[in-house]
């Protein structure tokens, strides 16, 4: 079984494909800055949607990226939460680009588990380090632990008093 990254990494070489995420990609990123900035702003969707004129059912479809909203309509909502439109369009180069940039790091961060540990005293921890544990040592089996409770059914004859 593949992982997830060599999974999408192959998914994009089809341009198709990138085309239709990016497309995608735009409606749910405008329904997160509108939820987050409305949420911000101590705002119900019902006192927004009266803001801008519309319906509370308008503003749940668009801040779960289930409708496509014209432009004028992003204007009026970024007008009503006291924001601007910030529109750009990006060569798909430089998108490509910053994804390659990114999970080069990611890889690198990956396999340096001491990365962003700060070292106060760095000559005494030199002298220490042989002290420390080994990352590749370590059992990970922990982390397959779930937390969530165990529920099991309540039989027809027990009642449930509130």
């Amino acid at each position: 079984m593949k992982d997830i990254k060599t999974f999408i990494a192959e998914k994009f070489m089809d341009k198709d494909f990138e085309k239709k995420y990016h497309r995608t990609a735009a409606f749910y990123r405008l329904a997160d800055e509108l939820l987050l900035l409305r949420r911000k702003r101590g705002l119900t969707q019902k006192e927004l949607a009266e803001k801008v004129g519309t319906t509370q059912a308008v503003v749940s479809r668009l801040e779960s990226a289930s409708v496509k909203p014209s432009l004028e309509t992003i204007v009026k909502l970024a007008e009503a939460l006291d924001a601007v439109v910030n529109v750009r369009l990006i060569p798909l180069e430089e998108t490509r680009k910053n994804t390659a940039n990114e999970s080069e790091t990611a890889s690198q961060n990956k396999h340096d588990a001491l990365n962003g540990i700060v070292y106060f005293n760095l000559e005494l921890s030199n002298k220490e380090t042989e002290n420390w544990v080994d990352p590749k040592k370590l059992d990970l089996s922990i982390y397959n632990l779930s937390v969530k409770p165990h529920l099991k059914p309540i039989s027809k004859k027990q009642k449930i008093y509130a």
